[in-house]
This record gives C-alpha cells, sequence and structure tokens, in this order.
C-alpha cells in the first residue's frame, strides 16, 4: 500500500493514497494530451477523473475514494490526468473546479461532477447514464 506522511499533532501519521494505489493496481489509468481522446472515445460510459495539484490533497482523496466505489458498482472504466496535462484539457472537457469526474461516452461529455460530493449525488449521476448499478449475486 502507498502511503505519504502527513504531520498531525501526535507526529507523523501514515496517509493513505488511494490515486496512486489504483493506478499502480491498473484500476485507474493515467491519460495525457495524447492519449485522453483515445481512452474517451469508447461506446460505453467513461470517467476521467481530473485530481489537480496537489493530487494528494484530502479532496482528490476523497474523491478517489468515491470513484474507486463507483467503479466497483458500475464497472466503468477510468483515468486519471497526468498532472502536467490537466490545465490544458481543462477547458476541452469543462471541466472548472478542481478535483471533478467527468463523464464521457465517444469522446462527448456527458456530465461533470465537480468537487467532493455527497455519496447519492455520484450514484445519481451515474445512473443517469447506466442505470442501477451491477449487483454481483443478486438473483432475480
Amino acid at each position: 500500500m502507498m502511503q505519504s506522511q502527513v504531520s498531525g499533532s501526535g507526529g507523523v501519521i501514515a496517509r493513505f493514497d488511494a490515486i496512486d494505489q489504483m493506478v499502480a493496481a491498473g484500476q485507474l489509468k493515467t491519460v495525457d494530451a495524447r492519449s485522453i481522446e483515445e481512452f474517451c472515445a469508447g461506446a460505453e460510459l467513461r470517467v476521467v477523473f481530473f485530481a489537480g495539484l496537489p493530487k494528494r490533497s484530502s479532496e482528490a482523496q476523497d474523491v478517489a475514494v468515491a470513484l474507486r466505489e463507483l467503479m466497483r458498482e458500475f464497472a466503468v472504466p477510468a483515468a486519471v490526468v497526468a498532472e502536467g496535462d490537466e490545465s490544458a484539457l481543462q477547458s476541452d472537457y469543462r471541466v472548472v473546479v478542481l478535483p471533478s469526474l467527468v463523464l464521457v461516452v465517444e469522446g462527448q461529455v456527458l456530465e461533470v461532477v465537480p468537487g467532493v460530493r455527497d455519496w447519492q449525488d455520484y450514484r445519481r449521476a451515474f445512473e443517469r447514464y447506466l442505470g442501477q448499478p451491477i449487483q454481483i449475486g443478486a438473483t432475480r
């Protein structure tokens, strides 16, 4: 597990780094200005994560944890934009607030979910395009 160090009143505390862990585990791709169009070209919903600088901010980490759960529930591929390319790509993907999740189909931005949100806000955004989440082991 990748961690960064955060100083607290009780000394140094190890902090979970969700973004790096997801990238290292192959759950989250990294895209840049050259590869983002290819990633977004798919016919199914894809998520582009604009984490903002620094990627280790608590808000970016909170959104990353929510994204990981959404990826599990909805089986949707996602990618994080490389730090050096975020500012150049923000206007193309209608991103004003960092961090943001951008929902894309066939290269078209469907919706931008800006900042840290309530869990139900994330779910509603995904359900608008995907319906109810996949329920593994559910019987009909």
